[in-house]
């Protein structure tokens, strides 16, 4: 019951909002619904054993509309009720058009995702999926910055894209079902596919992911997507939308066609250290603030995506620990881009510097979100790539060198960034600023104080999902042993 009671307190909300006018009371209303939905997730993760809720529907066709969650899917459920509380937040005291509105697509944008992290149906996992896509669509529509109507469309078209490749290979594996057919994810982790069928359903499932997340070559939406979008969107995308690419190759890929992860592995993790050089490179480039974090978010997500897939339990457990790291820092980040720009009228980097004369609070707290950018210890963006960089070792030395280099490269272009916005002579953008209000400290101290418990307390998350990764790599390793045995 609970878990429904999850799905739909936001939805329920976000219908309700659109009857109110006063934008202090909408907003407040929003808040108070994802802080409930907040608690919610921590009662679930301290005293609420696993549990699954099946009802049928459409039951000629064998689908069954089920919820549940595993440790991997509070992972991801903690994420995203963890966030979306500071997303609207940040919307307080900002000027912005059809308030109710904006809430009300926030709102369901949140239960959409909450559908995808809780789904035990494949069936109901791409009807979320989709329904996700609905209300960041027109998030980053109506409240774009310029060229809105062309680069959503970009987005639409490619997120869309990744979706049809999604719906074919569920209606591949439902054909393929035993009986009446079924689209459970306990029946699809069933199925034996011969080894050349696993090959290539690999890139059809794996394309629809690699869009989402986003990794090479699968990326080009990505930048101008999020340096135009507003803040609140780009908090969502990059913060949790990028984190269900993740999640649906754990579901989809390893359980299913673990002969095609094998198989492809060493390809897909040069594929995203790849990622990892060019987006680093790229961003170090950047006279764009926001691109600058744009093309590091990318960075980050490339180097987890390549963890994921060297099938070893540190680099697992190290890439779901920076699920809950990476989409922390990325939303504090991000809110202090939106602070500069606030502040500065710019988010050229070459016209800044001298902020922290006018600002020296802003000027602590974001060295203290990048420093765990960057992966500082006590931080928690040290444990997840610490953890990451130990996996990708034990697979091959040479992935380990170049994962490496995110931390180092990350390194260069973050405190680039940080001297260009902060440190030097006051310039004439300087004239007549203030420093944070006290909206900021209720947005910035509680995101700090995650990173620092976290870094200082990693315990709590690497145990949630511990015994799902073992299960995982049991699973495709027992597979491996029979394929061997032929």
């Amino acid at each position: 019951m609970i878990l429904l009671i999850i799905l739909l307190i936001p939805l329920i909300t976000a219908v309700f909002l659109l009857f109110l006018k006063d934008k202090a009371w909408v907003r407040s209303i929003a808040l108070a619904a994802t802080l409930l939905n907040l608690l919610l997730t921590l009662y679930l993760i301290f005293y609420s054993p696993q549990t699954e809720i099946t009802f049928s529907a459409v039951n000629n066709m064998g689908i069954n509309f089920s919820f549940g969650y595993d440790g991997i899917s509070l992972i991801m459920l903690l994420l995203c009720n963890l966030l979306f509380p500071f997303i609207i937040l940040t919307g307080f005291k900002q000027e912005q058009k059809q308030v109710p509105l904006l809430n009300f697509l926030i709102l369901f944008a949140q239960s959409a995702l909450i559908g995808v992290f809780l789904a035990k149906n494949a069936f109901l996992f791409y009807i979320f999926w989709e329904l996700a896509l609905i209300p960041v669509y027109f998030i980053l529509l109506l409240w774009g910055g310029e060229g809105r109507a062309r680069i959503t469309l970009k987005f639409f078209i490619y997120t869309l894209s990744g979706s049809l490749f999604l719906l074919f290979g569920i209606i591949f594996l439902y054909q393929l079902t035993p009986g009446m057919h079924s689209t459970d994810f306990s029946v699809f982790n069933q199925l034996q596919l011969p080894a050349h069928t696993q090959i290539y359903l690999f890139w059809i499932l794996f394309i629809a992911f690699a869009i989402k997340m986003p990794v090479f070559p699968f990326h080009t939406w990505q930048p101008e997507t999020y340096t135009m979008a507003s803040t609140q969107g780009v908090m969502i995308l990059a913060g949790v939308m990028t984190k269900m690419g993740i999640y649906g190759a754990l579901r989809f890929l390893f359980p299913v066609v673990p002969l095609g992860v094998q198989y492809w592995q060493n390809f897909v993790v040069i594929l995203c250290l790849i990622g990892v050089i060019y987006a680093s490179i790229i961003a170090f480039r950047q006279t764009n603030f926001k691109k600058l974090i744009a093309f590091s978010s990318m960075a980050h997500i490339s180097l987890m995506t390549a963890a994921m897939f060297v099938l070893n339990y540190y680099a697992l457990q190290g890439m779901l620990f920076q699920v809950i790291s990476h989409g922390v820092v990325i939303v504090a980040l991000f809110y202090m881009v939106y602070l500069t720009e606030k502040k500065t009228a710019t988010l050229e980097l070459n016209g800044m510097g001298g902020l922290k004369l006018v600002a020296p609070n802003m000027a602590i707290l974001m060295l203290i979100i990048m420093l765990a950018s960057i992966a500082l210890p006590l931080t928690s963006g040290f444990i997840g790539e610490f953890l990451m960089i130990s996996g990708l070792f034990q697979q091959s030395i040479w992935f380990a060198v170049f994962g490496g280099l995110a931390m180092i490269f990350s390194a260069v272009y973050m405190l680039y960034a940080y001297q260009k916005v902060m440190l030097g002579d006051k310039n004439k953008l300087m004239e007549n600023i203030k420093d944070l209000q006290f909206i900021d400290y209720m947005i910035l101290i509680p995101l700090i104080m995650i990173i620092l418990i976290l870094g200082i307390y990693p315990n709590t998350i690497l145990n949630l999902p511990d015994l799902d990764v073992r299960s995982m790599l049991n699973h495709i390793s027992q597979i491996n042993e029979i394929v061997k045995g032929f």
